[in-house]
């Protein structure tokens, strides 16, 4: 039973936490409950006339005593890869959608068609220590290098499950993320971040919720390292002309000003761009057939990422379009900041 296995995994991460105080990158990064789920007897339905769409709730808690699993209908849990709990999506037109706890990261998002818009790459470990490389990594309380790891720990650290829903058809997935004594090593403040994300026909959405829990001001970056699959020599990115650069390459330590004129972006070789203050919507066209519209409401910037030779087994394969806030958010006790993202293959 997956229960049992994650009962285990817990049992014995938390037996070596007990003899280990930071060995490791993951440290102290604790499996506890996070992991260990099991569903409450489900919300009523909604019942309001005037709600123009019909939704069920399907409260989830963390709970290992308990076995029975019921979630919303299209939302389901199961062993993924390395043994690690997933979440898997599924809408009546046909579209997929999988989830790992694990970082709380979307790695695979299919279209009715079957086709994965998403791409996780072939070096990606799934042992639960570290990050997933592919699919949607957050990158939270930090983007990038700085005070504490690379794009901070959220995407290293289990998520749990806090609901599940469907409206119209659609299936959807709260994930919540608290500090732990992992976390507070790094970044000593409390906090909650929830993530709700939801499956249409043919585009995925996402919101994220981070809500200060401390006493005290706290501050922070995020994005969504988002990577879509892609035949490099044909990608490109439409919408950030206008908009201001941080370019990295050739020295990431010191990122060059300047302003993108370009109509598309296009890949010929490393980049590695910041943009500041972009629009609300861009356009990618992968390069294998699809165009995916982008868009977001506060996630104010974006970054183009692709490795070139850095990767030399997978880079023609992917690309990075990430909606981020690399401006920092400053957050007093009990205060939130909300972001949505939609992608959708048009």
């Amino acid at each position: 039973m997956l229960i049992g296995k994650i009962r285990r995994h817990w049992l014995a991460t938390k037996t070596r936490q007990n003899t280990e105080v930071s060995a490791s990158p993951r440290g102290q990064a604790e499996m506890a409950a996070s992991c260990m789920f099991a569903v409450s007897a489900p919300f009523a339905a909604s019942s309001s006339s005037s709600s123009a769409r019909r939704s069920r709730r399907f409260g989830v808690v963390a709970m290992a005593s308990v076995g029975q699993k019921v979630y919303a209908p299209g939302v389901a849990v199961s062993e993924g890869n390395g043994g690690l709990p997933k979440i898997s999506l599924k809408s009546p037109q046909g579209s997929e959608a999988e989830i790992y706890l694990f970082g709380g990261c979307v790695t695979s998002w299919k279209v009715p068609s079957g086709k994965d818009l998403l791409f996780v790459r072939p070096d990606a470990v799934f042992n639960g220590q570290k990050p997933i490389s592919g699919g949607i990594p957050h990158c939270f309380p930090q983007f990038g290098p700085g005070a504490i790891q690379q794009h901070g720990f959220a995407r290293n650290m289990n998520w749990s499950i806090t609901d599940s829903e469907v409206t119209e058809g659609d299936p959807a997935v709260t994930l919540e993320l608290k500090d732990d004594s992992y976390s507070r090593s790094m970044w000593d403040f409390s906090f909650q971040a929830l993530y709700k994300v939801t499956l249409h026909s043919t585009s995925l959405s996402t919101t994220l919720t981070i809500i200060n829990t401390d006493d005290k001001p706290f501050s922070f970056n995020s994005a969504l390292h988002t990577y879509f699959s892609a035949s490099i020599a044909g990608v490109s990115v439409k919408g950030l002309k206008g908009s201001k650069t941080l370019n990295k390459d050739p020295d990431p330590k010191n990122p060059l000003e300047g302003k993108e004129e370009r109509e598309e972006v296009t890949f010929p070789g490393f980049v590695d761009c910041v943009y500041l203050g972009t629009p609300s919507e861009l356009t990618l066209d992968n390069g294998l057939g699809d165009k995916i519209v982008i868009s977001n409401t506060n996630w104010s910037d974006a970054v183009l990422w692709n490795p070139h030779l850095q990767m030399e087994a997978c880079y023609k394969d992917f690309v990075c379009v990430e909606n981020a806030k690399i401006e920092t958010v400053q957050l007093g006790p009990k205060e939130s900041w909300v972001a949505e993202q939609k992608i959708e293959l048009i």
